[in-house]
This record gives structure tokens, sequence and C-alpha cells, in this order.
């Protein structure tokens, strides 16, 4: 963050140290012996282009036998899926507008005048003079011309798009050209590693809410709800765990994959709200005492009160569901606030003084409102970065306020500490610093293969690594480094190569995809050995790589050429230093703002002064998210023309309070639908690969998620889409559920449904096949429109702007998303107290807990803008006993902030509540996207 570390305090240097994170490393690793090859000027690009292809030829094998596999096993050639039939590519009109210049100017306009009608209407008087008759017709001329460019570039690209809606798919060819695709040969991606919290420094380590379990019931059967622990270690599980399906031992990610990595007994199971096997039948009707209820159904035995199903057409009577203190309420509908409870204390201190949220509530005199970083200064454009995006390899400190939970305020310390570890990839290529005895240097090693249908073990050359090491004079090394199975937290997505669909040089893609076709069915599996096979599939490779080398050498040439020209550059440092040349800041400094700053490559050079310093082909890439330091700051949406933080940008900004996040981010996503949102499960296509509601607020878009197809799923989010590509294609199959919601729920879109029982942990080869063919699909439709959209000239023009902006935080605008219908969304906004843990439909059948869910985003889609106080009366959730209020106490809760809408009514400062009818049930914010 801009400003982040210079704010640091002396003290640091006080801190101790654990020995993941000495003073000289974030990483560790074993003593490994080195061979030196000689002056890094001399050798490093030769050396680095040898592992290039090397790593392109390593994983080539994995493309070939996964696309034999889909042609020749009948389950799968002969499955299609809907998108591979639906070539309509739309959703991303949002994404155009964001990074326009024309349209950003609009949405100042928009801001301007939206302002200046609140000082009209407001209770002060308007001070300020109104624009003359000059300005007013300059605007108005302004908004006509821009609205005229946006259509023109919409239009444009949907004419180029529209030639490939009318072509006849073919299938096999198309899963060709995905699975090449899926290589991201001239893809960069910045990757995110877990790392263990300092043991230490307990302030350093501010803990998610813990996996809620159900240890004993009382006596009136209400469920006691403690934390869930690991049965291996003993520590309270706060993310994805893993259960062994033979006897149901739960057992957290880090025993998982210390002990039990890749058995077949162990399945993985998301973060999830237990209320669903926390009450049986019986307990049901114990724990509800309402005299008005019906107790048994038509054939004379008693019903199962829980989960709740209530509403117009099977009204129940049940006490106080609005829980209005002072009178005697129902117990099923107390279970959601015991959950919340529950959670809350699993986020104190052991030796801090214990409240509940009650407690919390009764001494605020108001509605909670999370303080703000009001601004960040970005440093200069200038080549070399000296500060860090997201919170601190080492630590690290910051006296501006903060965006934080409400139930974080009181621990949020001088010192937030992240402990993240950031590498880059090129390719196949990773390069890091910060890993223990390296002496100080750098290290290039090679990723592991994309995880597709076929698991092959790879070459050992795989181990082959340089290391890069001094100050001034720089020397190359060669190491053989054993392999160590990583842990990502998150991938950013860097560079988009663009490879493989039709962006650069179509007749060769053609060929190779052609190749690629033959070679598939030139290997034999049967009747010859191993050895016989390897050198079958060595000559397959050969063969094509023939013809890759051609496609890709000139653009991966002026790729390596640049970072190894800032890997020589004697002002770089290669040493890592938690204060000055952490591990990101290190990333940010080898990357080439001049070369890879633009959104859209030039497709010819461009007209300047000073030469390129090497020859370089045109374009170089299709897409650019590359952003400048000061660009990885929150923001508050104040319009619905602003861009709001992306899904990526959220979770990582939560370490800067010292969050520490077991789950990765695609886990942490899926948590809003496992256990906040206590639907089991997604509850629409695609959720499960990339979990979130593509429904857009404030009128933007008509296609409501549901109704939506991979294309329109995955523009909604673009960059966060494209780094969770790369996030899944770096999972293998165990890492995902075998099985995501109940097997007695047939109606569920989610690719992980198996309602057969599990006979091994690890989900079924039909599953595996739909998870990556839906992965590629959505990679390829990004691609596909981003080329379209750098096809258009205008288009590439309007965004020239971006990363020559003075204001380095307008960088991040490319890396935003939509503004969210999906309800309490964003980390920050999900309401007051209890409603920050789990939702007010919690209790609710899966059914009612939808029509509730959809309740409250349909309002928010037809919204007129932000902080507008359009009155609907769809967007109260609180009838029905769903309870969108503020808090576990339903309309007294929403009593306490129903009067105060707006910049104290909401959590984020947008002037969004959740709720618009006029019962007092104000539900905090519902997620506006601000």
């Amino acid at each position: 963050m801009p400003s982040f570390l210079a704010r640091a305090l002396p003290v640091l240097g006080k801190v101790p140290t654990a020995s993941s994170s000495s003073g000289s490393h974030v990483t560790d690793a074993p003593e490994i012996e080195r061979v030196r090859i000689g002056p890094a000027a001399n050798h490093l690009h030769d050396a680095m282009m040898q592992m290039y292809w090397a790593g392109v030829r390593r994983e080539l094998p994995y493309i070939i036998l996964t696309l034999r596999r889909w042609r020749t096993r009948d389950e799968f050639s002969k499955t299609t899926l809907p998108d591979e039939e639906d070539l309509y590519i739309h959703g991303y009109d949002t994404f155009l507008d964001q990074v326009s210049h024309s349209s950003r100017k609009f949405g100042d306009r928009y801001r301007r005048h939206a302002k200046d009608e609140l000082k009209k209407t407001g209770a002060k008087e308007n001070k300020d003079a109104a624009p003359s008759y000059t300005e007013a017709l300059q605007d108005r001329g302004w908004d006509i011309y821009s609205e005229m460019q946006s259509n023109g570039i919409r239009h444009a690209i949907k004419m180029d798009l529209q030639e490939r809606e009318y072509r006849e798919p073919d299938v096999l060819r198309r899963r060709a050209r995905m699975l090449l695709q899926s290589a991201q040969f001239l893809d960069i991606d910045k990757i995110i590693e877990y790392r263990e919290p300092e043991a230490l420094i307990s302030f350093w380590k501010q803990p998610a809410q813990a996996q809620i379990s159900v240890s004993s019931y009382d006596e009136s059967h209400m469920p006691v709800l403690v934390p869930q622990l690991c049965f291996a270690c003993d520590v309270v599980i706060r993310g994805s765990m893993f259960r062994n399906i033979k006897t149901d031992a739960i057992m957290c990610e880090g025993c998982y994959r210390n002990h039990h990595y890749g058995h077949a007994d162990m399945t993985k199971v998301y973060k999830q709200c237990c209320l669903r096997k926390a009450v049986s039948a019986k307990d049901s009707q114990e724990i509800c005492t309402c005299m008005d209820v019906r107790r048994r159904d038509d054939t004379g035995r008693l019903r199962n009160l829980f989960p709740v199903d209530n509403d117009s057409k099977n009204s129940e009577n049940h006490l106080n569901t609005k829980g209005t203190s002072g009178k005697v309420r129902c117990g099923l509908y107390e279970l959601t606030d015991m959950v919340a409870e529950a959670k809350y204390a699993s986020t104190q201190s052991k030796l801090g003084a214990k409240k509940t949220l009650e407690s919390a509530k009764r001494e605020d005199q108001i509605q909670y409102r999370p303080s703000r970083i009001k601004n960040l200064n970005g440093e200069s454009s200038g080549a070399k970065s000296t500060t860090t995006e997201f919170a601190n390899s080492y630590g690290a400190t910051t006296k501006g306020t903060e965006d934080v939970p409400f139930y974080l305020t009181d621990i949020v310390d001088e010192y937030p500490y992240g402990n993240v570890h950031m590498a880059l990839r090129v390719g196949p290529l990773v390069i890091e610093n910060g890993v223990s005895n390296t002496h100080g240097g750098v290290l290039i090693t090679s990723r592991d293969p994309p995880n597709l249908q076929v698991l092959r073990d790879p070459s050992g050359d795989i181990q082959y690594s340089l290391l890069l090491t001094g100050r001034t004079e720089r020397n190359l090394y060669s190491q053989h480094r054993p392999r160590v199975p990583k842990r990502y937290k998150a991938m950013m997505k860097q560079v988009v190569g663009g490879t493989f669909c039709g962006f650069f040089d179509q007749p060769t893609e053609d060929q190779i995809i052609d190749a690629l076709l033959e070679e598939s069915l030139r290997l034999v599996e049967t009747g010859i050995t191993m050895t016989e096979k390897h050198a079958q599939m060595e000559q397959c490779v050969t063969r094509i790589m023939s013809i890759l080398k051609g496609y890709l050498s000139s653009r991966i040439e002026a790729y390596i050429r640049s970072i190894v020209d800032r890997l020589l550059d004697p002002s770089i440092d290669l040493r890592w230093n938690f204060s000055s040349n952490n591990c990101q800041t290190f990333c940010d400094n080898i990357i080439d703002r001049s070369l890879f700053g633009p959104m859209f490559a030039p497709r010819a050079p461009v007209t300047s002064d000073a030469p390129p310093p090497f020859d370089s082909p045109y374009p170089l890439y299709l897409l650019s998210f590359v952003c400048r330091p000061g660009a990885y700051v929150p923001e508050r949406a104040r319009s619905k023309y602003d861009v709001p933080n992306g899904l990526t940008e959220e979770y990582l900004l939560k370490f800067r309070y010292g969050r520490h996040d077991e789950s990765d981010m695609l886990d942490t996503l899926s948590e809003y639908w496992y256990d906040w949102g206590a639907f089991d499960g997604p509850i629409y296509p695609y959720q499960d690969l990339f979990p979130w509601d593509c429904t857009e607020a404030f009128n933007r878009y008509p296609v409501s998620c549901g109704t939506c197809n991979i294309s329109k799923h995955a523009w909604a989010f673009p960059f966060d889409t494209w780094s969770l590509l790369t996030l899944h294609l770096s999972r293998p199959r165990n890492l995902y559920p075998h099985c995501g919601l109940p097997a007695s729920d047939t109606s569920t879109p989610s690719l992980l449904h198996n309602p057969t029982p599990a006979s091994s942990g690890v989900m079924p080869d039909m599953s595996w096949f739909q998870n990556r063919l839906t992965v590629l699909l959505a990679q390829d439709a990004l691609l596909t429109a981003a080329a379209a959209m750098s096809r258009c000239a205008p288009f590439r023009e309007s965004t020239l702007w971006l990363h020559n902006s003075p204001q380095e935080r307008n960088d991040r605008l490319k890396l935003g998303g939509i503004h969210r219908a999906q309800p309490f969304s964003h980390h920050f906004e999900k309401g007051a107290y209890h409603q920050y843990f789990i939702a007010g439909w919690a209790h609710l059948t899966r059914e009612r807990k939808v029509a509730e869910y959809e309740k409250l985003r349909d309002w928010k889609a037809t919204r007129e803008d932000v902080g507008s106080s359009d009155n609907d009366d769809g967007g109260c959730g609180g009838g029905g006993g769903c309870g969108f209020v503020c808090g576990a106490v339903g309309a007294a809760g929403g009593a306490a902030c129903s009067a105060v809408v707006g910049d104290v009514g909401d959590t984020c400062g947008t002037g969004c509540v959740s709720s618009c009818g006029g019962d007092g049930g104000c539900g905090g914010c519902g997620g506006c996207g601000g």
C-alpha cells in the first residue's frame, strides 16, 4: 500500500521472529548445492529461455493425454455441456464503461451533478453557485458525445463477436483449443502463497470465524455450539476442512496436507453452517413451544419443524418471529442468533474480556459504522517501487484508519500482519526472492503443470532451477531442488498473453490444433512397455514443439528480455528485506510497466524519441492488469458509475488489519453460500467454481444470475475470473469436495452434486470432467471477448489514459467488477452484529432461503443508484420470519438504525440499507458494491 511501510514504527526491529519469517527471508528451504554457471549478464537470458522451453515441453503431454481421454471415452465424448454450444458472449458492457476515458468522465460529471442535487434538496442552504448556461450546455454536449462513443464501441465489438455466433460449433476442435489456452504460455501472474501466522506475535494474528459444531444438547433440547476442533491437532478449524468418509473424523487443512494428502478416504468439506444437522425432528418438537403451530402432518405423523417453512401459503404461528425485545420468542428462531454468538466468541482472545454480540450492541448508541481510509497517496510513477500493496511479508504498521468489521475494532493493532509471500509466474517459470539459503538472491523454478483430466508424474528436469545472486556484479548458478507442495491463497492475473484465441496468428494456431488432434490419436496405451510409451510421447511432443516454438518465440523472447534487464539492473535489489524489498515489492520491480503498463498492447510502434530497448512484436500481449503500487486501495463507490473493489482486491485487503485467513480465495468466496448464507451450496449454475451472483445492481444489466451463461458470469468480474482460473488450474482434484450438497437435494446446479454414496473422497471422473471443462469455457469466453476489444481501435484508444494517469489509484479501474446485487457480499458490508456472522434466513428451508435472498437481490438490482431512497416493499426481508434486521432482536434491533439511513445506517458508507420496507427493519448494509 502507498505510504504503508513508510509509516512503520522503529520498534519493528525489536519484534521477535520465527523461523518462517526471519530478518533475511520469508520462506524456509534447505541448503542446496549450487553449481556456478557464470556471470549473469552473459548467461541469464539463455538459461531462462532454456528453462521456459523445457517447461512448455514438460506440460504438453498433459494436454495431449487429456484430449485423448476426452475423445476416446464415451462418457466424455458423448457429453456436451450447454455452454459448449452457446456461443453468445455478453455481459462485458460494464467493463467497457469502467475503463473507457469518455465513460469515466461521464461518471465524474454524473457524480458532481448528483452532489449538487443533494445540496439543493438538503437542509442547509446551497451556497455554491449553480452552473452557468454555457457550463451546463458543455456538460450536456460531453454527455451526448460519451454516449455516442460508448454505443459505437459496443456495436463494433458486438459485430466482431457476432461472426462467431453463426459458426457451426465444432466441439472437439474447441476443446483442443481450450486445452492449449489452459497452459497460459504467455501469461504473467502474481502467485500468493499461504504462510502460517507468527506464533510469537499474537496481535498479528486476527483469527477468522471458526467452523461451528454441536457438542451436546441442553435440557430444552437446544444445541450447545462450540468451535470445531481438528481430530489430529486439536486446533480450532477456521477454514475448509477434510472429513474421513469412513470414520467421520474432521481434520484441518494443515494436518491433511502434512499427513494425509491424497488419501482416498479423505474428502474436502467447505466451512458450512451447522444448523441443518444440529436439529432433528424430535428436537424441533421440543425446541418449539408455540401453541398454535401444527404438530402433525396429514398422515398423523409428527412433523419436522426445522428448518422452518413459513410463508403466506403455509403460515406458521411461531411466537415473536421478529424478535421484539421483552417478548417470548420461538426457540427455532433463536438458533441463528446462537450460531452468530458462537462465531463471535471464536474470534475473541482467550485472555481478553469476554462479551457477547448482544452486549456489544447495547454498548453502541447507534449502529456501528466502520472507519475508512480516506486517502492513500500513491508514490511516484517511476520504475522502482518501495512499498507494498497487500499487508507485508514480515510486518509493518499503519496509523491510518482501516476498513474493518465491527468485531475487530477493539483488536486492530499498530502492526497489521498478513504473512503474505508473493512470486511472479511467467508462463511455466516462477521467480521469487525471500527464500532461505539462497544467499540473498533470486530463485527461478518451474511451476507444477496445470491440473487437467489425466494425472501424470512430471519429468525429473522439473527440479532444475536457477539462482541469481550479487548486488552490482551478479552471478548465476544452477541447482536441483526437491519439489515441495505449494499451498496457494490467491492468484493475481497481471498479463493475459492471448494465445490460441485467434488474436496473434490464426493460421499457425489452426496448424497447432490440427497437430494436437492428430497426435492425440497416435498414442497407443495398451500392449507396449512404459519405456515405449515414453518414447512415443516424446515423439508426439517433438512434432508439436516444432510448430509451437515458432508461434511463441518472438513474444516470449521479449518477455524474458524485459525481465532479465530488470534482474540485472543494479538499482533493483535482489535481497529480501521486510521494509524495503519484500517479495511483493520485488515482483512489482521486475515487471516493466513501460512495456506491460498499457491495458491493451500497442498494435504498432509508438512514436517516441527514444527507441525501444529491444525488438518487440506487435501486439506483444492481449490484455494487461498491471497496476502501479498506489492503485491497490479500498474504494468507496458514490454512484453506480464508480468502480467498486473487486473480489480479489477485497480478499487481499483483509491482510491489512492482521486477518489471518486459512482458506484460499475460492474457499472464502464459497463460504458465502455454504456458511454465511446457509444454503448448503450454490443456488445458481457456475457458483461452485466462480462463487458469486453476477446480477448487477442499479438497473445496469437486465440478465440475472441463474439465467446467465458462462460468458455473462465471467465478465461480471473479469480480473477476478482470470485470477481464479489460474488458481483452479493449480488445484488438483483432491482439493475439491466430493459432494457439495446433501445427496437428497436433486435441484442443485452444482457440479459437485453426486447423489450416490461416496466410496472415495475424491470427486468422480464425470464431475471432474465438468469441472475442468467449465473452467476452460470461462477462460475461452474471456479471451474471445478481450480479443474483440483489442481489435476495436476506438476502444483501445479510450483506455490509453489509464497507465498515464497522474493518479495511480486510477489503475485499479481495470481490476473492479460490477456493482453487486448480491446482498451482503462485501467483506465489510455484511450488516451489523449477528447479521455479520450469519444470514437472517438461515433457519428457513432452502426454498424459503432462496426466495428471501432473491427478494433482496432483485430489490437491489432495480434501485436507481447508490444511496437512493427508492421505496419498494420488496426490499424488506423482515417479513415471513426472515429477519433482515440489524442484529438478533428483529424490529427492535432495526429501530436502532431505522432513522439513520445513509452514512450511518449502512456499513459501507454508500447509503444502501438492506431493507426498504416500512416496518422498521433496517438491515444494515446490503452490500452495495461500494
